[in-house]
C-alpha cells in the first residue's frame, strides 16, 4: 500500500528523506514533528516495514505539513530492503536517511544538502553528528564514543551511519545500494560505504548535521544494540579490506573497544 499526500509543492524536492519504519510509532510520531519544524524544501519517504501498526494511520495526522510519502511492505524484508524501496521513490538527487527513534534538528537538511551539494563531486556521502536525546547512561555512552558518527581511519572517514546522513542517488546507484541479504540493523551501513570507496568515491563529516537519538534503555538492550553493531562492522570490513586500501582488514574500534587489531 502506497500513499502519498495533498501536500503539493513546485518542483523537485531539494532532498528526498528516507525512513525505515518497523514498530516504534510514538518515537514514529516525534520524528514526525522534528521533520515539521526541518528547514528547506524537501520531502519525507516512510517505508512501513510491515509494522503491526500501519504506519499510513499515524502519518496521516502529518500529510498537510509535510511531503509525505508512505511505501509499505505486506511482509518484513529488514531497514536495507526498506532503505532501497525508498530510493527507489525519491525525487531528489540527494538521499537523507535518518531512524525512526530519531529527531531531527531544524537545520538538519540544509546542514546536509548544502554541504553535498557544494561538495566536490568525488564526494558520495555525508554523515552528521548524532547525539543522545534520552539523558539514560548507556545514550550518553554511544555519545561519548561517537558510535553513530563517521568513522575516521588514517585521515579519511571509512563511513558514515544511516542515523544521519546524505548521500548522492548516482554513486548509490552506482553501487547497487544496500545489501538486501542484511536482514537485520547492523552492516548494512559499513557494507554500502565500502563498496563507494572501492569505487573511488569519498565520504566526509558535518557535525552541524544534528540528530538526537532515543536509545533502548536497559543493560540487556544496550549489549544487544552494542554487539549486532559491532559484529556487523566487523564482517563488512573484512569483507571489504580492499576497498579501505588495506591486504588486511584495519584494526577497527567500536565504542572505545578494538575489534580487530594489527
Amino acid at each position: 500500500m502506497n500513499r502519498r499526500s495533498g501536500c503539493e509543492v513546485r518542483g523537485a524536492p531539494f532532498v528526498s528523506v528516507v525512513v525505515p519504519c518497523h514498530g516504534r510509532p510514538s518515537l514514529t510520531r516525534r520524528l514526525l514533528r522534528s521533520l515539521c519544524s526541518c528547514h528547506g524544501r524537501f520531502e519525507v519517504i516512510l517505508v512501513d516495514d510491515a509494522s503491526p501498526l500501519p504506519v499510513s494511520e499515524l502519518a496521516a495526522p502529518f500529510a498537510s505539513r509535510l511531503d509525505l510519502t508512505v511505501v509499505r511492505h505486506p511482509t518484513r524484508r529488514g531497514p536495507a530492503a526498506a532503505r532501497n524501496a525508498g530510493v527507489a521513490r525519491a525525487r531528489s538527487d540527494l538521499i537523507a536517511f535518518t531512524d525512526n527513534d530519531c529527531e531531527v534538528a531544524p537545520d538538519w537538511v540544509e546542514q546536509l544538502g548544502v554541504y553535498l551539494r557544494d561538495a566536490p563531486r568525488r564526494v558520495a556521502a555525508v554523515g552528521g553528528r548524532v547525539l543522545d536525546a534520552s539523558g539514560g547512561l548507556y545514550g550518553r555512552y554511544f555519545t561519548y564514543h561517537k558510535i553513530l558518527d563517521p568513522f575516521p581511519y588514517h585521515g579519511r572517514y571509512l563511513y558514515v551511519v544511516t542515523a544521519n546522513c546524505i548521500v548522492r542517488r548516482q554513486a548509490f546507484q552506482a553501487v547497487g545500494g544496500f545489501d538486501e541479504r542484511i536482514r537485520h540493523p547492523g552492516g548494512e551501513d559499513p557494507g554500502l560505504c565500502f563498496k563507494l570507496l572501492d569505487a573511488g568515491w569519498e565520504l566526509h563529516y558535518r557535525p552541524e548535521a544534528i540528530v538526537r537519538h532515543h536509545y533502548r534503555l536497559g543493560l540487556w538492550e544496550f549489549a544487544r544494540t552494542f554487539f549486532r553493531y559491532g559484529r556487523g562492522c566487523r564482517r563488512q570490513t573484512e569483507a571489504f579490506a580492499s576497498s579501505l586500501g588495506e591486504p588486511t582488514a584495519p584494526p577497527i574500534a567500536f565504542g572505545g573497544m578494538l575489534l580487530r587489531g594489527q
